[in-house]
């Protein structure tokens, strides 16, 4: 498996990621499509036995409800009976975009349940089968460090995933399992489009306009790929990065540095 070089935007020369995971056994949520489905993949491509779960199963994609936790006692036991993790990526996670003031309590809380409840459970039932040499790499985002109109919700289950693994740190590191995150900016996923669209209704703008103006606040004038975020995802969980922990690492072309 080979990945367009997205460094490379007048190329189509493929990227062959190196075989950094060899020998790693590694899950992966959310791993149906966009970030998730781009860290299994290149996971794949780096050497690692990979096990990716989503809600929405399918004949590679084993079925997990995050945000439920007897799924996700039930699913990550039955992986660690068929043989030792050594890395989980949690990718999972769901956006609404509204302005606060007429947004209903219930929809916020179904971000909390599946952003923030889901990263515990997933961290939680993860550390008690990660072994020595382990890495749990939560993927948080920008919007977990600034606030933006209309995603208060996501800005603050964000916020929430980037403090728990601050937390974490300290509990696991006395067990050699590392934690960091990762905060990706504008990816260009099934995700970001949809919710792009649900802002321009919401506003009586046109989606391009509204994704011209997000490319313009950013320095490389565009959106990532989603395997420019696996790649980050690779290096963490590899011995390249043996000594990073506690780390949170922005991946957005530079916009948060204006």
């Amino acid at each position: 498996m080979t990945f367009a070089n997205p460094s490379q935007e007048s190329s189509s020369a493929p990227f062959q990621v190196p075989q950094l995971l060899a020998g790693r056994r590694a899950v992966v949520t959310g791993a149906a499509r966009g970030i998730g489905k781009a860290i299994a993949d290149a996971f794949d491509q780096a050497g690692a036995a990979v096990v990716r779960l989503d809600i929405n199963a399918s004949e590679t994609v084993r079925g997990c409800d995050i945000a439920d936790e007897e799924s996700v006692k039930r699913i990550l036991a039955e992986i660690a009976a068929e043989g030792p993790i050594d890395d989980i990526v949690h990718a999972a996670a769901i956006g609404v975009v509204a302005p606060l003031a007429d947004m209903q309590v219930a929809d916020f809380r179904r971000v909390l349940d599946v952003n923030v409840i889901g990263a515990f459970l997933v961290a939680r039932e993860g550390s008690r089968h990660l072994h020595r040499g382990g890495n749990l790499v939560l993927i948080a985002s920008q919007y977990g460090l600034k606030g933006w109109p209309l995603w208060g919700a996501y800005c603050a289950s964000k916020a929430g995933v980037l403090r728990l693994a601050d937390a974490l740190v300290g509990e696991l590191a006395p067990r050699g399992i590392r934690v960091n995150t990762i905060s990706p900016g504008s990816v260009d996923t099934e995700m970001v489009a949809a919710t792009t669209a649900n802002i321009a209704r919401q506003t009586g703008s046109d989606a391009a306009i509204i994704r011209a103006s997000y490319e313009a606040a950013i320095p490389m004038g565009r959106f990532a790929q989603p395997q420019e975020i696996a790649y980050v995802a690779v290096a963490l969980c590899s011995g390249l990065c043996s000594y990073v922990n506690g780390s949170n690492i922005v991946v957005d072309g530079g916009e948060l540095s204006r």
